[in-house]
């Protein structure tokens, strides 16, 4: 009766819920799904985790314990000409797939351009290589002022052995001369003559501690010196490239046409001379080491026809800047303007109103000394007629 009224009440309390035998056997099933779906994350898990502890171990951010210290700070520094070598060997890859794809598309202006700017990039990825290899450099030079910290940190251990001898030495006498243990004189004699000697050792290696501090910190200042400048001469020189070369590539694009309202298949393309030029004496300028402003880009040449925006752009180049003008331009301003000539006749010339003779040379005459009226006399130019 007892067990009819439990089952009765399991059915009437508990009917929207599972019976224990149903909960206990989802229970079985829920843990054995979790533990199948935890063996299917485990993997993804421990390849997330590896590829993660290797990327920081070669940033070197997973260890942060040494922070503070040059040689955790050269380590991090020195990822940087790495990083860049990879860079340039993955531009280089990319260019010579782009550029392929450019010459099998069968548009002259594409494919010109784009063998052209692969040019730029082989100039650009040996200034990365380049820039790589001192910057790597430099970086070496900094790693020489952790040499000069080790050696004082070796002189510095040194005087504190020195010390500890010496006071080991100081304890030995002093055990000596004690009531309750006596050594003989020749013993003491003995000590006292190597405490003597490891004292005189130890002012030594003080005096020498000091001087060494002193030459290093001046070491350390050059070496840093040298390296910081270094690094920031091979940014600047890396710079300057970068922007003469990039100029260039915004220049040899725009000899792609911008084709607005015109017959794309009765057009031709004529721009391969310039951007081979182009390209061709940025290069020249950049093993000449010249500057930026010197190897800037074309100035657009006056138009004096207005021309559709599809047509390529032509260019002259700038004459370099702060050069003195040639002789034949130079300014002739009116309240001192000057003549200047040569008379190549044999004969001597005279005035007609003077008498005055002009015998043969370079003559050079302003408009104060010589008034133009018409003189028959003189065959050059029929207009000069001495003003006395």
């Amino acid at each position: 009766m007892s067990d009819l009224s439990v089952q009765r009440f399991q059915r009437h309390s508990c009917s929207a819920l599972p019976t224990m035998n149903s909960n206990n056997s989802n229970a079985s099933s829920g843990s054995s799904s979790t533990d199948n779906a935890d063996k299917t994350n485990k993997p993804f898990r421990r390849c997330r985790t590896t590829s993660f502890g290797k990327l920081s171990q070669f940033l070197h951010t997973g260890s942060t314990g040494c922070s503070g210290s040059i040689l955790s700070a050269l380590l991090d520094l020195s990822t940087t000409g790495k990083l860049m070598t990879k860079i340039a060997n993955t531009q280089r890859r990319g260019m010579e797939s782009l550029a392929l794809w450019a010459h099998n598309t069968g548009n002259a202006a594409i494919d010109d351009v784009m063998q052209q700017t692969k040019r730029l990039y082989e100039i650009f990825i040996d200034k990365e290589l380049q820039f790589a290899c001192e910057y790597t450099h430099y970086v070496q030079q900094l790693r020489k002022i952790v040499d000069a910290e080790r050696m004082v940190k070796d002189a510095e251990e040194n005087v504190m052995n020195l010390k500890e001898k010496e006071k080991k030495l100081k304890r030995e006498v002093g055990k000596g001369v004690s009531f309750f243990r006596q050594r003989r004189g020749g013993d003491l004699y003995l000590l006292n003559q190597k405490l003597e000697e490891v004292r005189t050792s130890r002012e030594q290696a003080e005096q020498s501690l000091s001087v060494l501090r002193a030459e290093m910190e001046v070491v350390k200042m050059f070496r840093f010196r040298n390296g910081m400048q270094g690094i920031a001469d091979a940014y600047q020189d890396f710079a300057r490239s970068c922007q003469a070369i990039f100029n260039c590539q915004r220049e040899i694009i725009e000899m792609v046409p911008a084709v607005s309202n015109q017959d794309v298949r009765h057009m031709i393309y004529r721009g391969a001379p310039l951007t081979r030029d182009r390209v061709e004496n940025l290069r020249r300028s950049l093993q000449h080491d010249l500057t930026v402003s010197e190897n800037n880009s074309w100035s657009s040449a006056p138009i004096s026809v207005p021309k559709r925006r599809s047509e390529p752009r032509h260019h002259v180049y700038q004459s370099q800047i702060n050069t003195p003008p040639p002789p034949y331009t130079s300014v002739m301003t009116p309240e001192n303007r000057t003549v200047d000539y040569q008379i190549n006749n044999s004969d001597v010339k005279m005035c007609s109103d003077c008498g005055k003779q002009l015998p043969k040379c370079d003559l050079k005459h302003a408009v104060d000394e010589w008034k133009f009226v018409n003189c028959l006399n003189c065959p050059l130019m029929n207009i000069v007629k001495c003003a006395d």
